[in-house]
């Protein structure tokens, strides 16, 4: 993952006119495999005709390279692995700790009153050891300091460890062990469209047409598509994808490139596009898919077995950096610009007014949260889900080709042990869901739904109780639709109920879907009992057989009849119930 966030490096004007799409035409296009290249007129042609159509305010934002489609390509291996640097200043160990331009890591460069190891540091005070921080934006260069032992701690969100640990557990020094959760991405990363794609469901293939989509590969923008797209019961091989060199040349690409049908990428370019070009809009963020990306650091093996009180420190100080961060965002935003040499203006949108509550690029999570994370088993969103769902995901995509168990580098007992410690801190990851707000919202795809999930229950016979023993998947599936509402914290929940229409004419419609209601009720209660939602998230539509699935409309038909006995879930980002 390279630098996210409302970072404005520079403002670059998209050209408009005929000689840009001209001077830049051997970047945006696909390098050709030979040596001499034909020029297609009629390519070129519609490549201006784009540029030209582009609104000239667009600053498409963060980076100066010029936008190029890549290959399709595979994770390096690590350079090379060796021991970990003792660098000392006045006896006192330097934690050597990269990061990335993100708001999350705010809450370290407070604490450690810059980027450099500091007598007025938290860390220094209180813990005895120093932190020198550092700007790597690149993962993949992060990762090998991480390996070689020039730094002793690797950056990332969860799903790009993940990526990462099958090279790195090769060598029991290098297991990256997690250690502490920095933030939630809250709006960061998403997906923009043109079209009519309004929501996942809408990348289904239509007419034997895929849908074209760019993005960075092996990224957070990967992790985020991939996963919604299986939630939505789409098979990514039914999409068109192609690879940008980053997440910002994605939305450049998309935006000069009128045959893409989306991009995925992250803050502020995803703002930028959807507001101010034609046509084009939010599909959905991490603001509503809020439970998806998470950011943490790891910690070598080896440092976290010699020096286990110093790793118990660095959590310790983070969390008080995040409180230092809450008191005072304005201060946050500064020490952020100094850091990562950004005004300090974009870095206020970065952090939010409130300190990444509910406002900024990323949720900061405390001690209550991360306990949750890490401890938790019932939650729907903890590391454990996050991690096998980023590994399987992976795996299936042929980046990595082994997975490694969450358990070998989850550091689960820091945390618990320090339960007593931060026991009066408040979750306060919690969005408020109104009362009445689903009744404004509609079972039928509406403005603002993000996708709808088909999952099949087989019930007994005009009968509406959950009975595992007559449909042994019922507790997988239940499982299924649990993650789903954990992964869109900040999400309103439609759990909808139908038939099939092979008694049509014979039973009254109304007692149909009754059935059809108390059944999907049925699920709502199951996954209320087990993962304690607030109540409010969810609202319940009994259809009965008024809403077949597409192709499936025979009532004489066995397997139509099948397919038509299913629950729906359906999601609505919360500002869809205001």
């Amino acid at each position: 993952m390279t630098a996210r966030g409302k970072v404005i490096v520079t403002i670059l004007l998209l050209a408009i006119v005929g000689f840009g799409a001209w001077r830049w035409w051997d970047s945006i296009a696909p390098k050709s495999r030979t040596e001499v290249r034909s020029v297609n007129v009629d390519e070129v042609r519609k490549a201006v005709q784009a540029a030209r159509e582009t609104p000239a305010d667009i600053p498409l934002l963060i980076g100066t390279n010029v936008a190029s489609l890549v290959e399709r390509s595979g994770i390096p291996a690590v350079t090379g692995v060796s021991d970990y640097a003792k660098t000392m200043k006045d006896g006192k160990l330097v934690v050597e700790f990269p990061m990335n331009v993100w708001p999350g890591w705010a809450p370290i460069i407070m604490a450690n009153a810059g980027m450099e190891p500091s007598d007025q540091s938290v860390f220094a005070r209180k813990y005895g050891f120093y932190v020198r921080l550092s700007v790597v934006d690149d993962p993949v260069k992060a990762r090998d300091l991480f390996a070689s032992g020039r730094s002793h701690i690797l950056w990332g969100t969860l799903d790009m460890i993940a990526l990462f640990a099958p090279e790195l557990v090769k060598d029991s020094r290098t297991v990256p062990v997690v250690c502490q959760q920095i933030d939630w991405s809250a709006g960061g990363d998403g997906i923009v469209s043109r079209g009519e794609i309004r929501s996942i469901n809408d990348f289904r293939a239509a007419g034997g047409a895929r849908k074209k989509v760019v993005l960075a590969q092996n990224s957070p923008s990967h992790y985020l598509i991939m996963s919604l797209l299986v939630d939505a019961g789409i098979d990514p091989g039914d999409i068109d994808f192609r690879w940008a060199a980053d997440a910002p040349s994605a939305a450049k690409i998309f935006v000069t490139d009128s045959s893409f049908d989306a991009f995925v990428g992250w803050a502020p370019d995803i703002y930028m596009v959807s507001e101010k070009m034609p046509g084009s809009r939010l599909v959905v963020t991490t603001g509503t898919a809020n439970h998806l990306i998470a950011d943490v650091w790891a910690v070598r093996n080896d440092f976290f077995r010699d020096h286990p009180e110093i790793v118990t420190g660095l959590v310790r100080g983070i969390f008080e950096g995040m409180d230092m961060v809450r008191k005072d965002p304005k201060n946050a935003a500064r020490a952020l610009s100094t850091a990562f040499k950004i005004p300090a203006e974009d870095c206020e949108a970065m952090v939010g007014k409130d300190g990444g509550i509910t406002e900024g690029d990323a949720h900061l999570t405390n001690y209550r949260e991360n306990a949750k994370f890490f401890l938790d088993p019932f939650n729907p969103a903890n590391f454990e889900v996050v991690w096998n769902s980023a590994s399987t995901i992976y795996q299936s995509l042929g980046t990595i080709s082994s997975t490694v168990p969450a358990a070998k580098v989850k550091a689960a007992n820091i945390l618990a042990a320090l339960a007593q410690e931060y026991r009066d801190v408040k979750d306060l990851s919690q969005p408020t869901f109104k009362p009445d707000a689903l009744v404004n919202l509609s079972a039928e795809a509406g403005p603002g739904q993000v996708l709808t999930k088909a999952v099949m229950i087989s019930f007994e016979p005009n009968k509406s109780a959950l009975n595992p023993e007559y449909d042994n998947t019922i507790p997988a599936t239940l499982e299924e639709i649990g993650k789903l509402a954990g992964r869109f914290g900040n999400a309103y929940i439609i759990i909808e109920g139908n038939t099939d229409a092979s008694r049509k004419g014979i039973v009254p419609a109304d007692l149909v879907r009754q059935l059809s209601y108390d059944r999907a009720d049925a699920v709502r209660r199951a996954i209320m009992e087990k993962y304690k939602f607030d109540p409010n998230k969810f609202k319940v539509v009994g259809n009965g057989w008024d809403n077949p699935m597409a192709n499936s409309t025979d009532p004489s038909n066995p397997e139509h009849n099948k397919r038509n006995r299913r629950v729906e879930v359906k999601v609505f980002p919360l500002e869809s119930g205001s």
